[in-house]
């Protein structure tokens, strides 16, 4: 049987990453296990990387999470099988794999830290459990029975938060809607929330921010590394940060394409000799051609950006339209507006700037969409 083997500098490793010696030995054993698997399966071969993890090591776990303080996902012990690691020993104890390596005559190596209770593991090891047993024969085991049941109540619970996220999460695009009135109904429910929001990488610390933000105004957040959560009268909307720096697209031809994050954008000049302008929807417009004039940008709106809305003598702030239009935060932030000559031409999707309307005089057009 083939062996595989490093060597690294532990203690080098952990002041290098601000870990204790435990965590970073951990960290480099499971990072190692993960480039001999990427090896493996690159090369064709479907395999499983098996840990010598027992019983006891299992109860360890239980015990250091629950003095150290969990949820129901910390009190299940070492789990037999994570993606491509497995763990066939976690039925036997210790000490019944040390019976079996004695009658087998096989022997192995000690670490020597084991006997030392420099680390909360090793004093459970050594201390509390057997003070434990000392009291409650068969303690460990009897801790083992209940990860067991711990683990069965996970699935009933995973079964009835399936069915709270279906009622109270909704996708929308690559926002997820939740109404308030009906989370706030749900019980129980600071464990709700915190399922909730946990994928998107808020925790238990940010429950009563997240309960308060239900109690507060249109426009309020709850920013995180990744996401953010909105309300937005009568719901909590959970969106991903915008990214930092802002996007500005060039129109210097006549006609052409644009994939934008607000959509595709088409656009073709042509002549115009209809005496009546049609009625377009929302996500179309006609600039007359001798005042919206190339090159133009297209572009997220800014604070402060204004126009003269069609049909208006005075001017505007595009904010102000966004707020009318009852837009989201979200959905404010992804709008973007032509300039043309640094002056608003169209606020995309939602009002053209009325100094660009068709009059009698137009003799070419700019015409635009936007899907």
């Amino acid at each position: 049987m083939p062996v595989e083997v490093i060597r690294v500098d532990t203690h080098a490793y952990a002041v290098e990453h601000k870990c204790s010696v435990q965590v970073a030995a951990r960290q480099i054993r499971y990072n190692w296990f993960d480039e001999l698997l990427a090896a493996k399966q690159q090369a064709g071969e479907r395999c499983f990387l098996a840990t010598a993890h027992h019983a006891d090591d299992s109860v360890e776990t239980f015990l250091i999470n629950l003095l150290r303080g969990t949820g129901l996902d910390g009190l299940q012990g070492i789990a037999a099988k994570r993606k491509h690691i497995i763990r066939p020993l976690l039925f036997a104890t210790r000490q019944m794999i040390e019976a079996y390596a004695t009658a087998q005559q096989l022997s192995w190596v000690e670490d020597s830290s084991n006997s030392r209770n420099d680390y909360a593991r090793n004093f459970i090891r050594n201390e509390w459990l057997p003070a434990a047993n000392a009291y409650f024969p068969q303690a460990a085991q009897n801790i083992v029975h209940t990860i067991g049941h711990l683990q069965e109540a996970k699935q009933l619970y995973q079964q009835a938060l399936q069915q709270h996220k279906k009622k109270l999460l909704q996708q929308q695009g690559s926002e997820w809607h939740i109404p308030v009135l009906a989370l706030l109904k749900a019980t129980p429910l600071r464990s709700i929330v915190h399922e909730l929001i946990q994928p998107f990488g808020f925790g238990e610390a940010q429950i009563d921010e997240v309960l308060k933000l239900c109690n507060t105004n249109s426009g309020s957040y709850l920013q995180g590394e990744q996401w953010r959560i909105i309300r937005h009268r009568k719901w909590l909307i959970i969106a991903p940060l915008q990214a930092a720096d802002p996007i500005h697209y060039l129109l210097d031809e006549p006609a052409g394409t644009l994939e934008t994050p607000q959509g595709k954008l088409t656009w073709q000049t042509k002549a115009w000799q209809q005496e009546n302008v049609p009625q377009l929807p929302a996500n179309e417009v006609l600039l007359d051609a001798s005042i919206a004039t190339f090159p133009m940008i297209f572009r997220p709106w800014a604070t402060g950006d204004y126009c003269y809305p069609l049909g208006m003598a005075k001017k505007k702030k595009v904010a102000r339209i966004l707020i009318d239009q009852k837009l989201s935060k979200t959905a404010k932030e992804k709008v973007f507006v032509l300039e043309s000559k640094q002056r608003i031409a169209w606020v995309a999707g939602v009002r053209m700037d009325d100094r660009f309307k068709i009059t009698a005089k137009t003799k070419q057009v700019i015409w635009l969409r936007l899907d």
